[in-house]
């Protein structure tokens, strides 16, 4: 799916005609399935990610303990915060922010991680998993990819 940035005004006006309210209900009633396997989900994530692209295993501590949470916890917060941009943008942003100047995050990372946060979900949620979901979580995946994309300088 491509990509492009967006300022704030934007993107609510690109979530709002984007995501519909069904594609909105299956992103934030298969998170629900998700939460109970957490730990599961987020070593899932980080295995596809670094057999994907072993060179990002440098970027992240040695013990992921604490990566794993941030991860699903950040996750968690981006669903549930979906309506209610006002308040979940700016967290979004900082993200972005935070992610390019201490991490060196660049652009075509995105895609990588997007990538492999549709498998993991595909994975950790097998036979409910349908192409609607994954169609609804990459339209998702996009918008706050393309939020935290528009901070980098």
């Amino acid at each position: 799916m491509p990509s492009t940035s967006y300022s704030q005004t934007t993107f609510h006006f690109f979530k709002t005609d984007s995501l519909t309210p069904k594609q909105l209900e299956l992103v934030q009633s298969s998170w629900d399935k998700v939460e109970p396997i957490a730990d599961t989900a987020a070593d899932i994530f980080y295995t596809k990610m670094f057999e994907t692209e072993p060179s990002f295993r440098e970027l992240f501590p040695k013990d992921m303990t604490k990566q794993k949470k941030a991860l699903m916890k950040m996750l968690g917060m981006a669903v549930k915060g979906i309506t209610n941009l006002d308040e979940l943008v700016p967290k979004v942003q900082d993200l972005g922010r935070r992610h390019a100047k201490y991490y060196k995050v660049t652009v075509p990372m995105y895609q990588t991680v997007g990538a492999c946060l549709l498998y993991t979900l595909e994975k950790g949620l097998g036979d409910i998993w349908t192409p609607e979901h994954k169609e609804a979580w990459a339209l998702t995946y996009t918008i706050l990819a393309d939020v935290m994309i528009a901070t980098h300088n």
